[in-house]
């Protein structure tokens, strides 16, 4: 296919990042639009698909669509995309299946965002060569990447690294499991705008947070209880793991000069062997490179082995079957 192309999404709770990438990774064309999570999953998966459509109307009239990547907040399924509250109705879509119907291409593969991010910094960034190595993402929502052996680990149902749902405190074991006990309600970006939003009276997001801390005490205040408890979760994770190398991506790390110290003076305060702590290399679009390389992997599939797209929905394996 010499005029063939990818097209990647990343679905975000906020945001999706759309892009097309020639077969040989390079991007042509990019863009953004913004989600409305009160509209639902219909509404929003419409309009990131109408966005695309006008990008893929950019390119030159000889151009065909090889393979389509996605990563999506939550974890896809063949029947929906779980653990996937930010919009409205996301858990009842079948992703893969909407998109091989609304770009009339069978070749389409599908991965939680923050695991394509971690297999972005494995492959070409920043958790190169790190066995194992994490990937921490920072963003509306919390989650990790494992890397183990250059391979990122999915878990038996897809949701290995899924450390929002962690418990805070051991009198959480007495509450129903939701709501204020899970650790994303405190440590994401959802959660400190809310905090700076209770601090202030304002709406804000979590950029206005840091923005804002210099001359407000309350934020102040808000900001450092979050890399407390941030800090707390990953000194035990870095713990238990051992990673010689933890990556930090996500919107939240264009404030890395007020991330970084804390993170780092806890992991060389309490942890025994501490990682190497570094940024991202791709630090706000990681997701969305692993999505291009969810598109050329499915593109380069040699064309004996597309038999179709129930057979190859079967051996995605970055689609799990619960």
């Amino acid at each position: 296919m010499e005029n063939g192309v990818v097209l990647a999404f990343d679905f975000g709770g906020s945001k999706v990042g759309i892009a097309i990438a020639d077969l040989k990774g390079a991007r042509l064309a990019e863009a953004t639009t913004a989600t409305q999570p009160s509209r639902g999953a219909r509404w929003n998966f419409v309009q990131a698909i109408e966005t695309a459509r006008k990008l893929m109307g950019t390119m030159p009239g000889t151009t065909e669509l090889a393979a389509v990547g996605a990563s999506t907040f939550g974890i896809p399924t063949e029947r929906g995309v779980l653990l996937s509250p930010a919009i409205p109705g996301w858990d009842r879509l079948e992703l893969r299946r909407e998109l091989v119907k609304a770009l009339d291409c069978p070749f389409v593969r599908v991965r939680t965002d923050v695991k394509s991010a971690a297999e972005a910094e494995a492959r070409s960034g920043a958790l190169v060569d790190a066995d194992p190595g994490l990937y921490l993402n920072l963003g509306t929502g919390l989650a990790v990447g494992i890397v183990s052996r250059g391979e990122v680990i999915d878990g038996a149902n897809g949701a290995a690294g899924e450390i929002g749902y962690n418990l805070r405190q051991v009198v959480d074991l007495e509450s129903t499991g939701h709501g204020n006990a899970r650790l994303e309600s405190v440590v994401s970006g959802m959660a400190l705008a809310a905090a700076g939003g209770r601090a202030t009276g304002a709406e804000l997001v979590a950029a206005d947070v840091f923005a804002g801390e210099a001359g407000n005490d309350g934020l102040a205040v808000v900001l450092d209880e979050f890399l407390r408890e941030l800090s707390f979760h990953l000194v035990n994770l870095v713990i238990t793991l051992n990673p010689t190398r933890v990556a930090v991506g996500g919107g939240i790390v264009r404030s890395w000069a007020r991330i970084e110290p804390a993170l780092r003076r806890a992991l060389q305060t309490f942890v025994p062997f501490p990682p190497e702590l570094v940024p991202g290399a791709y630090p706000f679009d990681a997701a969305l490179v692993g999505a291009i390389s969810l598109g050329l992997s499915e593109a380069h599939v040699p064309l004996r082995a597309r038999a179709g797209p129930d057979d190859h929905l079967r051996r995605n394996q970055h689609v799990t079957s619960t």
